[in-house]
């Protein structure tokens, strides 16, 4: 009987166990499926720039500046201030007002009654006026207050100087034409033999807004080689069609009269890189 009943417990135990395993799959196959890992981001790459900016401090400048001068004080002495009659009114007392004598009843009264005085009524009182308190007078600034932005003694013109136009200027000044030439140049040109010895020369003219004046004019043209002769004409288009799409040029105003006539721009391979 013991063997019997120890079989049945085992058999009870192992029928527990089994439910068990049976309920743990059936939650492993309801959970949901594996999200999918979020993608890498991609790699940015970050440039520093070594051009030099073109931008002036002077919006409008000019070629000088008259110097500041400072102010002094003038001798005539400051204008005497009137002195303005303020006039305070103090608060008014309530004014006693006569009441009305009363009859005498002629069955009561055996003596004649004499009346108390009636009160005297009070006049307003006066406003008072005070003066006003004197201003202490002072120097005022003379009519030699002049202001100024410059050094200059002899201009009459206060605005900030105009901004020089050197080497460093000159060189930054073609970086930024041919900055904005280049997204229009690159792989535009013939391809084939010696193509990259050819070299483009073109001139053109600027409005003030960067727009063009005109189409550009081919100056010259060299590395010509027979090789290379029948793609020459299609190097000074791609060239003319570079200076058509870049236009209107960004370019600073205060050096427009060094970029209205652009000149032998050179037209080759590094640009085209």
């Amino acid at each position: 009987m013991a063997s019997a009943a120890l079989k049945r417990d085992e058999r009870i135990g192992l029928g527990i166990a089994v439910l068990l395993h049976v309920a743990l799959a059936g939650v492993l196959l309801v959970q949901p499926a594996k999200r999918d890992a979020a993608p890498i981001p991609e790699r940015m790459t970050v440039s520093l720039a070594t051009e030099v900016g073109l931008e002036s401090t002077a919006p409008d400048p000019v070629a000088e500046s008259r110097a500041a001068v400072a102010p002094v004080l003038s001798d005539e002495p400051a204008p005497v201030i009137e002195p303005i009659e303020r006039t305070i009114i103090e608060p008014q007392r309530p004014v006693e007002v006569e009441r009305p004598k009363p009859r005498p009843n002629p069955r009561t009264t055996t003596a004649p009654r004499r009346d108390k005085p009636a009160p005297r009524r009070t006049a307003a009182p006066t406003p008072k006026r005070s003066a006003a308190p004197k201003r202490s007078g002072g120097s005022r600034i003379g009519s030699d207050f002049l202001p100024g932005a410059g050094a200059s003694s002899t201009s009459s013109e206060t605005r900030a100087p105009a901004a020089t136009f050197g080497a460093s200027e000159q060189a930054a000044l073609g970086q930024a034409i041919n900055r904005q030439l280049k997204p229009h140049f690159k792989n535009k040109t013939p391809r084939g033999v010696d193509t990259e010895k050819l070299v483009t020369v073109l001139s053109w003219q600027m409005n003030p807004d960067g727009s063009l004046k005109g189409r550009p004019r081919v100056v010259r043209q060299s590395g010509i080689t027979d090789s290379n002769r029948r793609q020459a004409p299609l190097h000074a288009e791609a060239a003319i069609r570079a200076v058509q799409l870049a236009a209107p040029f960004s370019l600073p105003d205060q050096f427009y009269d060094k970029w209205k006539r652009v000149k032998d721009w050179r037209f080759d391979k590094r640009l085209d890189r």
